[in-house]
């Protein structure tokens, strides 16, 4: 299973999936997927989903940020939802828990 879908929903969100590791190997193409998809699709809204994501590194937490900005870029709202308790803590600890909605 890939570690990044991207799906358009009706209502203009753009709602991404990741899962597995999100790292340095990763991290790259994760990051390409879904910025170009942003900025393709010009969505209202960008939700990050993170349920199934197992192990996260800085260079993961590097595409959230890059996701944010090119959101950002096209005006959507940015959010990541439903972090696992380890990337949670990985968020606050890194300051982006009021960034990435998680307040």
């Amino acid at each position: 299973m890939d570690a990044v879908s991207v799906n358009p929903v009706s209502d203009g969100t753009l709602h991404v999936v990741l899962r597995g590791e999100i790292d340095f190997t990763k991290s790259a193409w994760v990051r390409k997927v879904i910025c170009d998809a942003v900025i393709e699709q010009r969505p209202s809204a960008v939700r990050v989903e993170m349920a199934e994501v197992a192990f996260l590194d800085s260079s993961g937490i590097g595409v959230l940020v890059e996701v944010m900005r090119a959101a950002w870029e096209v005006n959507a709202a940015f959010q990541v939802e439903r972090p696992t308790a380890r990337v949670y803590d990985q968020l606050r600890t890194a300051g982006l828990l009021a960034a990435f909605g998680l307040t």
